[in-house]
């Protein structure tokens, strides 16, 4: 469906998780809403790891690397929505576009549980987007429009005067932020458990471990996700960039081990990419 510009929403998905193929470490240009219904999961944004509840409203910047880890033989019940910032913003009212876009580009990555007459009134917004964008009806894109505007609305009232807070809830998640932390800024240099037991001073089956069970994901992988993402976003916010330099900057060693990577979590080689991107953009 397409209101001015891309929308991809996703109303009570109940897919089957499948790590690594589906629901791996991501990022992804447009901003997202993403309402939790029921079940257990945990939650990385970046490298705050949320244990969700029933009622939380996540919203996300998008081009912050996330996964969900739901528990598995559990329900996994969400709503997800994902759209263009910058296409939305001319149909909304000129005065209130930084308002209205605020919580996804200053709060950035924020979780607020739902209660009582908010919750329902936003599981009811929901609703009706769902319904609307299934049935047949005149004027389809233009009240799609108008109800997505209204959801947005909706959530800058909710988060008017929240900022942000980036500290963890129990010992295990500063543990796994602390982890995630010193790879963003040691990405580029080779990582072992031996520097990130030596800068946490756990163990390293400790460390290993603990990462598995918040995350759904070993060390390693997250280390090679965060330089494949870094790799994108060299892409997208720098066209000229060879693939070569993109791979050196990403903290890839060998261009080869690069290329293999990126298809294998991508679903293309690096050049392909960059040349969509580049399209994109014209």
């Amino acid at each position: 469906m397409q209101i001015s510009g891309p929308l991809e929403y996703n109303y009570r998905s109940t897919n089957t998780y499948n790590p690594g193929v589906s629901d791996g470490f991501h990022s992804h240009p447009h901003y997202e809403v993403y309402y939790f219904h029921d079940g257990e999961c945990t939650y990385l944004i970046g490298d705050r790891v949320y244990n969700l509840e029933p009622g939380d409203l996540v919203l996300m910047h998008g081009m912050t690397l996330h996964r969900p880890h739901p528990m598995p033989g559990r329900p996994y019940v969400r709503t997800t929505l994902h759209f263009d910032p910058t296409a939305l913003r001319s149909s909304l009212h000129p005065d209130r576009v930084s308002d209205v876009l605020r919580p996804f580009e200053e709060l950035r990555n924020y979780r607020i549980n739902l209660t009582g007459n908010i919750r329902s009134e936003f599981e009811t917004l929901l609703l009706n987007l769902h319904q609307l964008m299934v049935n047949p009806g005149d004027f389809k894109e233009e009240r799609m429009n108008v109800r997505l505007c209204d959801l947005l609305y909706v959530i800058a009232g909710i988060c008017r005067g929240r900022v942000e807070d980036h500290s963890p809830s129990s010992e295990k998640e500063r543990h796994v932020q602390h982890i995630i932390r010193y790879v963003d800024t040691h990405y580029m240099e080779d990582i072992g458990l031996d520097d990130l037991a030596s800068e946490l001073h756990l163990s390293k089956p400790y460390l290993a471990g603990l990462f598995k069970e918040m995350t759904g994901s070993t060390i390693f992988k997250y280390v090679y996700d965060r330089r494949i993402n870094q790799a994108k976003l060299l892409f997208q916010f720098q066209p000229d960039i060879s693939v070569t330099e993109a791979s050196r900057l990403a903290g890839f060693k060998r261009l080869s081990h690069f290329s293999r990577m990126f298809k294998q979590s991508v679903g293309c080689a690096p050049d392909l990419y960059r040349s969509r991107i580049h399209r994109t953009l014209d």
